[in-house]
């Protein structure tokens, strides 16, 4: 059964990740969000580098993760939203 908590906890490591990402982008020639489940069965998100696979495979092109802030580049909450919400759903 999962909860909004399980929903805001996958945010939070999305959010981590890009904004790792954002911190040192000179990191990574083509870098991409995973989302996948472990063999724990407890949700993970990681930015990878140089990985080939589709949404629905849980990759995520690192640029699209970005916006525009006022004070510079910044992690889009909504697509993160938006990604958290597509593999964790709601009893």
């Amino acid at each position: 059964m999962s909860t909004i908590q399980d929903i805001n906890a996958l945010e939070d490591r999305i959010y981590g990740a890009v904004q790792e990402y954002l911190d040192n982008p000179e990191g990574y020639d083509k870098p991409v969000l995973h989302v996948y489940l472990d063999d724990d069965m407890k949700y993970k998100a990681e930015m990878e580098d140089n990985l080939e696979g589709t949404e629905n495979e849980g990759y995520y092109p690192a640029d699209d993760l970005v916006r525009e802030g006022d004070e510079g580049k910044e992690p889009d909450i909504d697509r993160i939203s938006d990604i958290a919400n597509s593999w964790i759903f709601l009893d």
